[in-house]
């Protein structure tokens, strides 16, 4: 008996069947497509909405805006400083919009060089910004002054009005003018000057021209400009009056 025909392949190799694991690895990426979005999509946003939650902390630059007096001229701009915050990202968001500010009130009598020391509690967070200070670097700020300084003040008159028995005349007053002036020099010494006065000169009361009179500045140490006054001799109710006139105003 003639035994069966073998298959014959024309080109000689035979076809090798798929693997199992194969096939399922394909069958993983390739079914179900839909709904595997579905869950990655929902995975992410999940994830996003932890994270936005979750307390984060970053260093945050500070402005310091010291309140000075008027007399107090900064050498040099204080040093950068900065803050370690903590809170959600949305939360730290918000503080590139509203800058940190740290504020420290400077008396007039401080000393040309001043350490000011910096805590957590020194840095103003903006309104509705809801985080923690946990740090601040650096913990000191040293502010540097200008040696010397001006400021105006008043002038008080040390002129005599000499009376002529001969040639009665009403009372008179001394009005000045400028009545203020400009004191400068070292700054401490110019914080004790409340005022300065007239050089001592006598003038008659019959005088109705105006005399250029100096500022005494013997003891004063200090540079005033203008360096003169007029003095004037007006009759003593219309300094009153007038006097009057601006107090009611």
């Amino acid at each position: 008996m003639a035994g069966s025909p073998t298959p014959h392949n024309e080109g000689g190799a035979v076809p090798r069947p798929i693997p199992n694991w194969r096939r399922g690895l394909a069958e993983a990426f390739t079914q179900r497509l839909a709904l595997k979005g579905t869950a990655l999509l929902l995975a992410v946003v999940l994830w996003f909405i932890v994270t936005a939650k979750e307390p984060n902390q970053d260093l945050v630059e500070v402005q310091f805006a010291p309140q000075l007096d008027s007399s107090l001229v900064l050498k040099d701009p204080p040093p950068p400083i900065h803050a370690l915050i903590v809170g959600t990202p949305q939360e730290l968001l918000k503080l590139f919009a509203h800058p940190l500010v740290i504020k420290r009130q400077i008396a007039a009598n401080s000393p040309d060089t001043v350490v000011v020391d910096l805590s957590t509690s020194d840095v103003e967070l903006p309104a509705g910004v809801d985080a923690i200070v946990r740090g601040v670097e650096p913990r000191s700020v040293t502010l540097r002054f200008e040696s010397t300084s001006s400021r105006v003040v008043p002038v008080h008159s040390a002129v005599q009005v000499v009376a002529d028995s001969l040639h009665p005349s009403p009372p008179v007053a001394v009005r000045l003018d400028p009545e203020r002036v400009e004191v400068s020099g070292p700054r401490q010494r110019v914080l004790g000057v409340p005022y300065v006065v007239t050089a001592r000169v006598a003038i008659p009361a019959t005088d109705s021209l105006p005399h250029l009179v100096d500022i005494d500045t013997t003891r004063l140490g200090l540079r005033v400009r203008p360096s003169q006054v007029k003095v004037h001799l007006v009759p003593a109710a219309a300094t009153t009056a007038s006097a009057a006139t601006g107090a009611k105003f």
